[in-house]
């Protein structure tokens, strides 16, 4: 079940019902306090202290686990077992943050700070170094390479145990849904950031020749990302004392401490049993063939052991795998203490044997240390049930995974509406087929645009190309300005007019890049650019430098006060024209799609970024400076939008890598033409201005219902 959850939450794009998440988080356990004293919940500070006591406690318990395997052999391989059934966990580190930044918050001082701990967690721009490829180093040096693979290679082994899927599934699902356990994540991430290092690793750390554990210390910084004089663990407790503004926001914030207290002690609880298995080859063994009981059974009807067809044996295997396990003991495929005398091990296996190639590797390792016990007929002593029951099978524990109510969410009837529905991050089905619909729209007037000026893309990419071709461009932006360094100033009114037509799109400076905080690609190499991108445009957790704060300061000092950006008044005052709401729509149907939109939102990246530098950054500057406003907002962004070092170059790079990779797997030249499409959607070329009106294009009408729940709050 929670390796299956695990699995459907890795989707950026995924919507999950809030009922349903709360319903899977009491499902796991997560929410109980009956086994916590009745004074512990009622304060933050009581469940830290309860939550340090009970880690201590479970390090302890681990590690007197470890310590019983003795030395050689059999406690390696139970600190290798122990490091790759931390693998998920490892993978989700950060992650319940990377769902907290939308446009609605981009001016929110609260989510600027949150937003500082993810880039921390994530590498802060610089790809693969988030905490999860520190793991993943880690496991390369130990040559576990299983370990170090991506999510989906993780959730393909088989030997780990369904339960250390648990924390990193409800984790990843927290993040599909942000916007509506905001406290609860503030709790849940303190509680985290206390504990810094997780027992696992502790113990694993005192037990392994690897350096770089203290890259998995979620209390440690691991790059400046942070507010000047914070650690992780100090900034997480001032932002949970932020959000701590009522009764409610309390009781939530307490909640999402006992989810992390509750996971982390029922992750002990499997840490300690994948320690006692490994120190039981018989019942590692068990587990082994229950897990191929099935694809077994299909294989071996014409092969008898004692009397009975080897095909029987696997099926009545898959509910009691102990039966088989003996009577293979007694059997002459194995030659007791003598892995390689046996048949199993032997002939079986070999290029022409009937079994070439059934067994991975670790699989091999638990066939030979089983055999090696069998020469010592007093080795199960073990404490505990030799027996696997079927109950602790990964098989049994899954459940199908339904798919939820298609027809949940809000469909706009207009521009407007469309603006305010979509400020904040998680996309209902319906809200996102709309999405879809009016992103296709835009991009199929832009691509009729493709050739139609002298800013389009070149042709046909070619690795390195795109850096020269910024160069061209940037001086042709020159010439441009130079050419119109003699014409008249606009008025001051004309200037107020348009500062405000730009205040949508300017208010969510970078939405299109919001997808690009999911940590596996804000930590990729075709991400990390996106993300600095991302981050510097939201003033790197400064509210100082925050692109739309000075902006909305700009504004202020024109004598225009505006609603904060993700209300309803915003995107309904009347001083705003429709029209120039529709750019900004665009933006923000990218930014929710970022798996299906990539190669478009790599385009307009590039043509945003690049498409006022040397020439009408510099022609707003005169204007700005001779009606005597501040040019902060764009001196700002002719400066680290340049062409060499700046957002522009870092746009050239994401796509170059991204072109890189993907020609290895689609028609090079439909994906260039994707990403020119996206380069012309800033800016198509249209022979009427309604071209671009969706609602109006439409040859239905759009319905709005009444969405079951909003998608921000």
């Amino acid at each position: 079940m929670w390796r299956d959850i695990y699995r459907l939450t890795q989707a950026p794009e995924l919507f999950l019902e809030s009922g349903n998440l709360r319903r899977l988080i009491d499902e796991a356990g997560f929410a109980a306090v009956d086994m916590m004293p009745p004074t512990v919940a009622e304060s933050v500070d009581g469940l830290r202290d309860f939550l340090v006591e009970s880690t201590r406690r479970h390090e302890a318990e681990l590690r007197s686990a470890v310590q019983a395997m003795g030395h050689g052999d059999n406690a390696r391989h139970a600190a290798r077992c122990l490091f790759a059934h931390s693998a998920p966990v490892a993978s989700s580190l950060g992650r319940w943050l990377q769902g907290l930044s939308c446009p609605c918050d981009f001016e929110d001082d609260l989510q600027l700070k949150a937003l500082a701990l993810l880039a921390d967690d994530a590498g802060a721009g610089q790809a693969e170094m988030s905490r999860t490829d520190g793991f993943r180093r880690i496991a390369r040096s130990i040559d576990l390479v299983s370990a170090a693979g991506q999510p989906c290679d993780i959730v393909a082994d088989r030997s780990l145990r369904d339960g250390v899927f648990r924390l990193p599934a409800i984790l990843l699902a927290l993040s599909r849904r942000s916007e509506m356990f905001v406290p609860e994540i503030a709790g849940l991430d303190y509680a985290l950031r206390t504990v810094g290092l997780l027992p696992v690793w502790r113990v694993l750390a005192e037990n392994m020749h690897a350096s770089g554990w203290e890259r998995l210390d979620l209390a440690v910084q691991q790059t400046d990302a942070l507010p000047h004089g914070h650690t992780p663990a100090s900034l997480s407790r001032h932002i949970l004392d932020r959000h701590d503004t009522s009764p409610e926001r309390r009781s939530r914030i307490r909640d999402g401490m006992v989810w992390a207290i509750n996971a982390l002690a029922a992750d002990a609880a499997d840490f300690v049993a994948v320690v006692r298995l490994a120190a039981d080859p018989a019942r590692a063994m068990a587990r082994l063939i229950q897990e191929r009981a099935g694809e077994a059974a299909v294989y071996h009807q014409d092969f008898a052991l004692e009397g009975k067809s080897l095909k029987q044996w696997f099926v009545e295997a898959k509910s009691d795998p102990q039966p088989l396990v003996d009577a293979l003991a007694r059997s002459r495929l194995i030659c007791r203490g003598d892995p390689d005398r046996s048949m199993l091990l032997g002939s079986l296996l070999r290029p022409d044997g009937r079994m070439f190639r059934i067994f991975q590797p670790d699989d091999l390792d638990v066939i030979r240390r089983w055999i090696l016990s069998l020469a010592e007929p007093d080795v199960a002593a073990e404490p505990g049930p030799a027996r696997v029951s079927a109950t602790a099978s990964p098989p049994e524990h899954r459940r199908p995974i339904e798919a939820g109510d298609l027809e949940l969410g809000a469909v706009p009837e207009n521009i407007r509406d469309a603006y305010h529905l979509l400020q904040g991050r998680a996309l209902a089905p319906r809200t996102r087929r709309f999405a879809l619909d009016y992103a296709r729209f835009w991009l199929s007037v832009a691509r009729r645009s493709i050739g139609a000026s002298e800013r389009s893309l070149p042709e046909k990419w070619q690795q390195g190309l795109l850096r020269s071709w910024l160069l061209d461009a940037h001086a042709l932006h020159d010439e441009a300005f130079q050419r119109t360094e003699e014409q008249s100033m606009p008025s001051r009114e004309t200037l107020i007019d348009q500062t405000l037509q730009l205040a949508p799109l300017t208010l969510i400076d970078g939405a299109w890049l919001q997808g690009f905080s999911e940590v596996a690609y804000a930590s990729s190499r075709v991400g990390a650019p996106l993300f600095r991108i991302y981050w510097d445009e939201l003033g790197n957790g400064d509210r100082s430098i925050n692109h739309p704060r000075i902006y909305r300061d700009l504004l202020v000092s024109m004598g225009v006060e505006l609603a904060p950006t993700g209300s309803r008044e915003f995107a309904h005052d009347p001083r705003l024209r429709s029209e120039s709401l529709r750019l900004p729509v665009f933006w923000l149907c990218l930014g929710k799609l970022p798996a299906t939109l990539r190669p478009e939102i790599l385009g307009l990246n590039l043509a945003m970024e690049l498409s006022g530098v040397g020439g009408s950054y510099r022609s707003a500057r005169k204007v700005l400076k001779h009606h005597g406003f501040s040019t902060q907002f764009v001196d700002l962004h002719n400066t680290i939008d340049n062409v060499s070092t700046g957002h522009s170059a870092w746009a050239a790079d994401a796509i170059d890598a991204h072109m890189a990779v993907a020609a290895q797997f689609v028609d090079q030249d439909d994906e260039w033409d994707r990403i020119r499409a996206g380069y012309a959607a800033l800016a198509p070329v249209t022979k009427r201005s309604n071209e671009l009106d969706f609602f109006k294009q439409q040859k239905r009408s759009w319905r709005v219902r009444t969405a079951r729940e909003p998608s921000h709050a």
